[in-house]
């Protein structure tokens, strides 16, 4: 289980494939909007999970991440 904490209304935190990684674009509009709570939880998968904020411009900036789950 992972849990991203980040400002409320500013980020997000999506699960993206490692070709969205890569190129920061997500599948949705729902998927760029900011979430009002602050918080996102997920459940690793084993091997290799993506994370990007999906803000416009947020994951070029540097806002995601690689979590490798064993």
């Amino acid at each position: 289980n992972t849990v991203f904490n980040y400002q409320a209304g500013v980020h997000n935190a999506v699960v993206v494939s490692a070709s969205e990684y890569r190129s920061c674009k997500v599948r949705s509009a729902a998927d760029a909007a900011a979430t009002a709570s602050g918080t996102a939880r997920f459940d690793l998968k084993k091997g290799v999970n993506y994370f990007i904020c999906g803000v416009p411009g947020h994951c070029a900036a540097g806002m995601k991440i690689r979590v490798v789950a064993n």
